[in-house]
């Protein structure tokens, strides 16, 4: 997993078409960019611009080996997850940090807006197992770290097994989001 400490990678994750195009291709892999194109329906070269900025930051890569020409470009992102580091000190840091949470807290909510959309569309045995829910608990700082903590330890078998090569052809990309935030009463 990569830890994320520079805030010029945050702020390339700040436009909402990167974070879209950066959350798909890390769910369908190895793409071309005229696929990615097709699926955000874009522009191939607005994609490829986007791509790049990407790249500049070690975000994604590209995938030689997978083109059948010259003209073929496939990428992949460059990790298999990573982690935020939160503790900028410098106000430009901050404000970056900002602009990309508040991207990724609306990136969040649209799929799982999309999810609610169509899920009527999915087979019914993938629509029964789909789960959401929302708890209300009341905890020290350090019981809700340690609540992350062992969420981490419950999901890190399961990013193992995301990672294999040995998928099940009936599998599909899954996605988890959690916040947990103290609230005012």
């Amino acid at each position: 997993m990569r830890q994320i400490d520079d805030p010029d990678v945050l702020k390339v994750l700040t436009s909402r078409f990167r974070m879209k195009l950066f959350s798909l291709l890390f769910r369908i892999g190895p793409v071309t960019v005229s696929e990615l194109a097709r699926r955000m329906d874009a522009d191939p070269g607005q994609v490829s611009y986007h791509l790049r900025q990407l790249q500049k930051r070690g975000l994604i890569e590209d995938v030689p080996e997978l083109a059948r020409d010259s003209r073929e470009r496939w990428v992949r992102s460059a990790m298999g997850g990573w982690a935020l580091v939160r503790d900028f000190e410098a106000p430009e840091a901050r404000a970056a940090l900002q602009a990309w949470t508040s991207q990724w807290v609306i990136d969040q909510f649209e799929r799982l807006r999309e999810f609610q959309r169509t899920r009527m569309t999915l087979p019914e045995d993938w629509q029964n197992v789909a789960f959401g829910g929302s708890h209300h608990l009341r905890l020290t700082k350090d019981e809700l770290a340690l609540l992350a903590e062992q969420r981490n330890t419950v999901l890190t078998p399961w990013r193992e097994l995301t990672k294999s090569s040995e998928a099940p052809p009936d599998d599909r990309p899954i996605f988890i989001f959690y916040h947990a935030f103290p609230e005012e009463p």
